[in-house]
């Protein structure tokens, strides 16, 4: 997609609803006809999924944990990447987002805290203008994850679908209850954090 990160955006700009990026997805994973849904369908690895288009500071990505899975520790990993999905060949993705994927790209990515997320638990996470990575868990207060993220190029959002977490919806602009704001269009409005 290529769109540039607008310092004077903000969530009243019409924008392309966020789906997962159809060809840079780790091996494991299948999506759904809309790229909405992201399965894992086998281990614990190699769930690596992109969204499809770069995602500005303060905007929020939200997404529905659909299944989880026992017998595995760890779970949800979210951040940003400046690795542009479109340019990545999926057979040469790292199994995990942390510490692979970290390590061999400009990447950011934080674990959400055990036991925090169960399948039906709604998920946002962003970031903001000064590179601080939050995320949110139902109508729970923000976590700060990270204070490193690197704003001044197009960003990313990537998910891994790791360990106990086995579906995840991209909620979209669908209807969601989490305590944010919502915008025009039924868009959530930026939080700075």
């Amino acid at each position: 997609m290529g769109a540039c990160l607008h310092p004077e955006a903000t969530a009243e700009e019409p924008r392309e609803a966020l789906r997962f990026h159809r060809d840079a997805k780790g091996t494991q994973v299948r999506l759904d006809a809309q790229g909405c849904t992201a399965r894992r369908s086998a281990t614990f690895g190699d769930g690596i999924v992109f969204s499809q288009r770069p995602v500005w500071p303060g905007e929020r990505v939200a997404l529905r944990v659909l299944r989880q899975e026992g017998g595995w520790c760890g779970g949800l990993r979210v951040g940003f990447t400046r690795l542009d999905p479109a340019r990545v060949s999926a057979p040469c993705l790292p199994p995990f987002v942390c510490p692979d994927l970290e390590k061999q790209s400009p990447t950011w990515a934080a674990l959400l805290p055990d036991g925090c997320v169960r399948a039906g638990s709604v998920v946002c996470f962003w970031v903001n203008r000064r590179g601080w990575l939050f995320a949110k868990v139902n109508a729970s207060r923000p976590l700060l994850l990270r204070k490193d993220v690197l704003v001044s190029a197009p960003l990313w959002a990537v998910m891994d679908v790791y360990g106990t977490t086995k579906a995840i919806e991209l909620l979209g602009e669908k209807l969601y209850a989490v305590g944010g704001r919502k915008g025009r269009r039924g868009q959530m409005a930026p939080h700075t954090g």
